[in-house]
């Protein structure tokens, strides 16, 4: 899972505002005694920063805003080892944001400012165009502007670069976008709202044949603690979760897709490549906080081996 090929992720940042509640308030309600913390996150950050402590050579490109935390988070990226120079900034508008609430039974909810993400428009792609074809593999999120991910996508599959896309916030996606992409990865609300159909009627099988038969080779569908299916190829893999106490949900997603990048950058998709992703995004959900739940290689590793799962 060491792969020293350039993965270049291209997506959000935002300042997390984290409040752990005894349980997630009504329309109306205050809860109160919850316990407050704040961190760096973002879908496209998150995976930046997952794939880099997962061993990767990360480049990242988002749009940070005129405020101290556009400094902070350029650090915190170059601490990751990610390369930065890339990221844009903004002169008129602030660093994105979340206010995140999260229950003691693990559930959260999420309200996002975009601030800056906004801003990473296609007329900006030009000046990192570079990075992308340049790329063994892309891979993006639905936090910045679609246009935005659409042309890179199609500029990446024109240039013979692979692409992963994980459209969240749940997004459709037209036929010529979904025909450059390499692997999409879906949770079960983003599966039904890019196929247009339900999966307690229609299955997560043939929702998967019908993404697929628009143009992605692997059509990969997170299931929580259902676990991972996979179509990839006309080839089925399902790799059950692994079974730890869940604190906090928020980014476990985002490390599986940082996770599964390493592992797709120079192979193919395999049930080791979905098992290494499952197990980094396992460990995360026992911890508070997008970024800071992230594993790094070595734990993974560890965790992979206590299972009886060598790689």
């Amino acid at each position: 899972m060491n792969n020293q090929q350039r993965i270049t992720i291209i997506g959000s940042s935002n300042i997390d505002m984290v409040a752990q509640v005894p349980h997630l308030p009504k329309p109306g309600e205050t809860v109160g005694n919850a316990i407050y913390m704040q961190s760096f996150g973002g879908k496209g950050a998150n995976q930046a920063v997952a794939a880099a402590r997962l061993g990767g050579n990360i480049t990242f490109v988002t749009s940070l805003g005129n405020d101290m935390y556009a400094t902070l988070l350029t650090e915190h990226f170059k601490n990751n080892n990610i390369d930065t120079h890339y990221i844009q900034y903004s002169s008129d508008t602030s660093t994105g944001t979340a206010l995140i609430f999260v229950s003691d039974d693990a559930e959260n909810c999420i309200a996002v400012a975009p601030g800056a993400n906004a801003e990473l428009s296609i007329d900006k792609i030009q000046s990192f165009e570079a990075a992308v074809i340049s790329s063994s593999i892309v891979i993006m999120q639905a936090e910045i502007p679609y246009e935005t991910i659409k042309e890179i996508s199609l500029l990446a599959h024109k240039k013979g670069v692979k692409v992963m896309v994980n459209p969240a916030p749940a997004v459709p996606i037209d036929l010529d976008f979904m025909k450059s992409i390499d692997i999409l990865v879906v949770n079960e609300t983003e599966a039904e709202i890019v196929s247009g159909l339900n999966i307690k009627k229609d299955g997560i099988k043939k929702i998967s044949q019908e993404l697929s038969s628009k143009g992605p080779k692997c059509v990969v569908v997170t299931l929580g603690s259902k676990g991972v299916y996979c179509l990839c190829h006309q080839k089925e893999y399902t790799v059950d979760s692994f079974k730890v106490k869940a604190i906090d949900t928020t980014g476990a997603g985002d490390t599986f897709c940082g996770a599964l990048a390493i592992a797709l950058a120079e192979n193919e998709m395999s049930i080791k490549a979905l098992q290494y992703a499952s197990a980094a995004a396992a460990i995360s959900v026992t911890r508070m906080g997008a970024q800071p739940s992230i594993p790094y290689k070595e734990e993974v590793i560890k965790f992979l081996k206590e299972q009886n799962i060598n790689l």
